[in-house]
């Protein structure tokens, strides 16, 4: 429309300016039309910047930030969103729920090896050690760290050396299947001595864990081992043979406006994908009470045994893939994008895939488009996240597009 108007205001200028000194009315308006339609494609990309800057303003209504103009395009253009759970679908808000063994009962013992694993360790801090570390009083009298085995995504836990008056501990927090895998014996409060983690413990393990999981509440394993006095070092070997002390349970409640995000996202023509490295049971809870119809459920160690064309074939009718890693969120987006899709990925978590290598469309960053399209969209997603992802300021509530 703006192009439309200068057309028209030139054709007359120059007409106008023709008649006043008395020239051919013809020949005038044939140059001021051959003048207009020269210059029209000088002036397009000025006209862009100026659509995108407009629609950059009507955004920043909405709260959304757009750090780089060329991404409302790519916004807009998006017909598949993968998002993660923590922080998108859920409020972030979690909260130590409580600590028990694996006979369900409470056990103080398990807060404080999981407080000593948190406070001592080194790497990134996500918001379940958050909730740990402020649960209550310091709990790490007299204790001093060793060393460090950190987290990774195939071991799936990170382990602590500490030390007190000479007594040296392993200290492993991580996923319960994984923390399981490795222990070889448990502690009951009240009994003396440790327990051997026969098949029996194993099955009562698992079904405490997925009754926790299928009621909505995330976990933690934790576990440990006495190391020799002249122990130095923590390495991933020494995770092996364990004592698995019980399970630390988190609440983070759904959020309220993701639900009718999503739908409305629906509405525009544009699928979402849900994408997380948590397990399937707690995942199809928070589903639940989303009202989030599940497709098809994929699970990390499903995606693993499944070669790229096979992940293809079975992305279209899957919208839920849990305890995945960055790099298989890595393999669905590029399967994705190799569909014809214009995909955008939402999360801001240490298990969130490279910018460098991924979307089309992402939250924090943004790649260049594979293919046109407009789809209105970008109301819609500046509901689902209330964050500003990537920002300086953490209190920052509002969505950032860059």
């Amino acid at each position: 429309m703006l192009i439309v108007r200068f057309t028209e205001v030139l054709v007359l200028f120059v007409l106008l300016i023709n008649l006043l000194f008395q020239r051919p009315w013809l020949e005038s308006f044939l140059f001021a039309v051959a003048l207009a339609v020269g210059l029209t494609p000088e002036l397009l990309p000025m006209i862009v910047s100026v659509t995108l800057a407009r629609g950059a303003i009507r955004m920043a209504k909405a709260q959304v930030i757009v750090k780089r103009l060329g991404a409302i395009h790519d916004l807009g253009s998006m017909d598949v969103l993968c998002t993660d759970k923590t922080g998108t679908l859920t409020e972030a808000k979690i909260r130590l729920a409580r600590q028990v063994t694996l006979s369900g009962a409470g056990s103080e013992r398990v807060l404080d090896l999981a407080w000593l694993n948190s406070h001592f360790q080194a790497g990134l801090r996500n918001p379940l050690d958050a909730a740990i570390l402020e649960s209550g009083p310091p709990r790490g009298e007299g204790w001093s760290k060793i060393d460090e085995a950190p987290f990774d995504f195939q071991r799936r836990c990170v382990s602590v050396l500490v030390e007190r008056e000479g007594y040296r501990l392993l200290i492993t927090k991580g996923a319960p299947e994984d923390v399981i895998r490795c222990a070889s014996r448990y502690e009951e409060p009240g009994k003396p001595d440790v327990l051997p983690l026969d098949d029996t413990a194993r099955i009562r393990a698992t079904k405490l864990f997925d009754g926790l999981s299928a009621d909505g509440f995330r976990a933690l394993g934790v576990a440990w081992r006495e190391m020799e006095p002249d122990c130095a070092a923590a390495t991933a070997a020494d995770e092996r043979d364990l004592v698995f002390s019980g399970f630390i349970v988190f609440f983070d409640p759904p959020k309220a406006s993701a639900g009718a995000a999503i739908a409305a996202l629906g509405i525009k023509g544009v699928g979402v994908k849900i994408l997380t490295g948590d397990n399937e049971h707690v995942t199809q809870h928070v589903c639940s009470e989303l009202g989030i119809p599940i497709t098809g459920l994929l699970t990390g160690a499903e995606i693993e045994k499944l070669s790229d064309e096979a992940l293809a074939a079975r992305l279209e009718e899957t919208n839920i893939f849990c305890r995945v890693t960055p790099v298989q969120k890595n393999r669905v987006i590029l399967g994705l994008k190799h569909r014809g899709h214009v995909v955008g990925f939402l999360g801001d978590g240490i298990n969130t895939p490279h910018r460098c290598t991924l979307p089309t469309s992402a939250y924090p960053s943004t790649a260049r488009l594979m293919s046109p399209r407009t789809r209105p969209t970008s109301s819609c997603c500046s509901k689902i996240s209330a964050r500003w992802i990537g920002a300086s300021s953490k209190g920052a509530e509002r969505s950032a597009i860059s």
